[in-house]
């Protein structure tokens, strides 16, 4: 039954990315403005966004390890690496990702319910250090909003985003309802955790603030990536810029991966800021393109897998 539940969740997934990207394919100014903007990414843009992530993913997993999981600092590095590669790809079962990174822990040694509560905590800690980087975001953009005289003329993007976002609240809900068996099954592990939660939770200030500078540090990629492209972007301007990117992946967030919804908030808030929708697009692809490079320890995981039955 597990099986079943696993393989129509990934199947969910991709019907929701097959219609986002057609609701996108389907205005032929989408696909001009969607051309032209995969015209301007270099391999430097891509990879200037490298030293800022290499940075935010090792205070990622300095805030997993304030948890105690009961593992080594690398242990708990392997575990964000793989549980962010995971979490990028634009198709897979729900929990996916959180799985991966609590699995990640218990191959290093771990007990697994240790390993299930820090990396839960962790999450919430990130989830939580996210709203300030939010409020950020919409501080700006509350007073730049008089000077988006442009917004109106791509009102396609962001129409695109709300039906992807309703289509998807549409399809989850009748998927994964509270009446559930996913649902059912968390509730009755949720009460198993609690007291594992509470030997953890000391570190969760240590966490949120780790968290919090490591996402207020996603505006430096943004930044590095607009200065190879050269676009006349302060780090300020960057900053609110990918704050704005990860609101909207934030308020959609049973989209898969964020799609369409990122790259429409990174739009809305780069135009804002005097950035052309393919300038802002291309800034939206570089960070995908990320992700995807991001991904590849991927690969590993069943290596780690078999070196742990091999015994």
């Amino acid at each position: 039954m597990q099986r079943k539940s696993g393989w129509g969740g990934a199947l969910l997934g991709l019907l929701v990315v097959l219609a986002l990207i057609g609701l996108v394919l389907a205005s032929a100014n989408l696909r001009a403005l969607l051309i032209e903007a995969m015209a301007q990414v270099t391999l430097l843009s891509v990879l200037a966004t490298f030293p800022a992530q290499a940075v935010a993913m090792l205070l990622c997993a300095a805030a997993l390890w304030a948890l105690r999981p009961g593992v080594s600092y690398m242990a708990c590095l392997g575990s964000r690496v793989l549980r962010d590669a995971s979490g990028n790809l634009p198709v897979s079962v729900p929990g996916f990702s959180a799985a991966i990174g609590a699995r990640t822990l218990v191959l290093a040694g771990g007990e697994t319910r240790a390993a299930i509560s820090a990396s839960f905590l962790d999450k919430v800690a990130e989830i939580a250090a996210q709203f300030p980087f939010i409020g950020f975001a919409v501080w700006v953009l509350w007073h730049k909003w008089p000077l988006a005289l442009t917004l109106p003329q791509h009102s396609g993007l962001f129409a695109s985003a709300g039906a992807g976002a309703v289509l998807a609240v549409a399809v989850l809900w009748w998927k994964f309802g509270a009446g559930s068996r996913l649902a059912q099954s968390l509730i009755g592990e949720w009460h198993k955790l609690v007291a594992e939660a509470r030997r953890q939770q000391g570190g969760m200030p240590l966490a949120f603030l780790l968290h919090a500078v490591a996402w207020f540090g996603g505006g430096v990629q943004i930044w590095m990536a607009a200065s190879a492209l050269g676009y006349d972007l302060t780090l300020y301007e960057a900053v609110a810029i990918e704050s704005a990117a990860y609101a909207g992946r934030a308020m959609f967030f049973f989209i898969p991966a964020g799609l369409v919804s990122q790259e429409a908030a990174l739009v809305a808030a780069g135009l804002l800021f005097g950035l052309t929708v393919p300038q802002a697009l291309a800034l939206g692809l570089i960070l995908r393109l990320r992700d995807a490079l991001m991904a590849l320890p991927l690969i590993l995981w069943p290596l780690f897998e078999w070196r742990r039955r091999k015994p």
